[in-house]
């Protein structure tokens, strides 16, 4: 009976831990608030909008994961409005290719990372180990989860007015020349395939550096002489630097 009694005891402690510790999360995420331009109604969508799938409170009271699925629709539904009023003269091709860049999944990562979702991010242990908070999967998936419980929670035109605040910059700026230079490989084999032009090459010139510090030194062939290199730490990104200096030098993309 006695350790009944302690047990009962030990449960009531824990219990009202865990409810001064929610409360004074709850209490902390008006800080976020502030942050995101948006007060929740009910404060318990945003706290569940920043629980990973590996935390231990997850099982019992659910993670981000539906919450990201409502977001990325509001998401892809607010971009589309945006681009629409924005570039009256666009058609549907260019229109398709401006919200895939401005909604891709590195721009979300950032647009979390400057929130500082990384920080109110409720993690498992072995995510923290890792450092997965700081993964850019993980932002993504915090940053559309956010925007799913501020649609939930307070219907479509807040929704929308955060997709606006979020993105506004990033529209003022999008033209031809950042489209084309967002994914220069693709951009340049497709003027080369307008033009009935053999598809670009890609030559690895060097590699350089220890095992953990790698970098590469690639050249890209147009119409079969190299007319442009480029250096990265991966040999994506240097294929990708060399790319995007062809499509400048060969005129394909002005110059700033």
């Amino acid at each position: 009976v006695g350790d009944n009694s302690q047990l009962k005891t030990h449960n009531s402690k824990l219990h009202r831990y865990n409810a001064v510790a929610m409360e004074s999360r709850f209490d902390a995420l008006e800080e976020l608030e502030g942050l995101l331009g948006y007060r929740f109604e009910d404060r318990s969508l945003l706290d569940r909008a920043l629980r990973h799938g590996s935390a231990a409170a997850a099982q019992e009271e659910g993670s981000y994961q539906r919450l990201e699925f409502l977001g990325d629709a509001v998401l892809g539904h607010a971009a589309a409005l945006l681009l629409f009023d924005e570039f009256p003269n666009d058609d549907q091709g260019l229109l398709t290719r401006k919200r895939v860049h401005l909604v891709r999944s590195e721009r979300l990562a950032e647009r979390a990372a400057l929130l500082g979702l990384d920080g109110w991010a409720e993690v498992g242990p072995s995510e923290e180990i890792s450092r997965g908070r700081e993964r850019a999967a993980l932002l993504e998936d915090l940053f559309e989860a956010v925007l799913g419980a501020i649609a939930l929670d307070g219907g479509w035109q807040p929704a929308f007015d955060f997709v606006e605040r979020q993105f506004s910059e990033d529209l003022e700026n999008l033209d031809e020349r950042t489209l084309a230079l967002a994914d220069p490989k693709s951009s340049l084999q497709e003027v080369a395939q307008a033009q009935g032009l053999p598809l670009p090459r890609y030559k690895e010139e060097a590699v350089s550096g220890p095992d953990h510090h790698r970098r590469w030194v690639y050249s890209v062939f147009w119409e079969g002489e190299a007319v442009a290199r480029g250096e990265g730490v991966s040999k994506r990104d240097a294929q990708h630097q060399a790319a995007r200096r062809a499509l400048i030098r060969l005129g394909f993309v002005p110059e700033e």
